[in-house]
């Protein structure tokens, strides 16, 4: 029996890749850059290739501050400065709060019958503020991230000391909901948890490690649970 659900945030819960887009725009639009849409698939696969490394433990979250945009711009031919591109960039999304299609509902269902909390790689100042932008803060029960835990999603200690705070509930009634195969859905595998994987890019089911769910979107959760 489910008692419990931790829910990671970015395309989750808040549309980080909207966000994002609308945070590099307007940043391009202060510097004096010209954007256009093509360029965000850059950003993606930088992006994601350096949360990996995090994840992995072999990048930590100063390190990503210090080379993201720099080798985006790299990538992009464009001759800006990077680092400095990349601290407005964080001022910019640390306001952004578009929240996923059926996140806001999903989360009043679920607040009703289960214990809520935030699991998530990045910052907790960030990720509370923007919740609580979007009015989703107050469904939360409390907040587990890597960096006030001092280990990363998906690794084991992440896991092990979310669920000492928690006070060591068997983990079958545990719920990881997310959408990354790795820092959410493998990592909770791995440490036992029941798993719930938000597939919103509609890939092939067989990619994903063995979850207890799959969903394509937010809704279809409160039909499950």
């Amino acid at each position: 029996m489910i008692r419990i659900i931790l829910l990671d945030v970015d395309n989750t819960l808040l549309d980080f890749n909207k966000c994002s887009a609308a945070s590099i725009e307007a940043g391009f639009q202060e510097f004096g850059l010209t954007y256009r849409p093509e360029m965000f698939p850059v950003f993606l696969d930088i992006n994601d290739r350096l949360w990996y490394e995090i994840e992995q433990g072999r990048l930590t979250r100063e390190g990503l501050h210090n080379i993201r945009f720099p080798w985006i711009f790299d990538k992009l031919g464009i001759d800006a400065d990077g680092v400095a591109f990349e601290r407005r960039y964080a001022q910019l999304l640390h306001e952004s709060h578009i929240p996923v299609d059926g996140a806001p509902e999903l989360l009043e269902y679920l607040s009703g019958t289960y214990d809520l909390y935030v699991a998530s790689n990045a910052s907790e100042e960030q990720q509370a503020h923007r919740l609580r932008l979007a009015g989703m803060l107050r469904y939360f029960k409390g907040m587990f991230v890597s960096q006030e835990i001092g280990a990363p999603k998906p690794s084991r200690a992440f896991f092990e000391r979310c669920m000492e705070r928690l006070g060591d509930p068997p983990r079958e009634e545990v719920l990881l909901i997310g959408d990354s195969l790795t820092a959410d859905m493998q990592g909770g595998v791995d440490f036992g948890l029941r798993t719930c994987w938000y597939n919103h890019n509609h890939l092939p089911r067989d990619t994903a490690p063995p979850v207890d769910y799959t969903v394509d979107h937010l809704r279809e959760i409160m039909e499950l649970l």
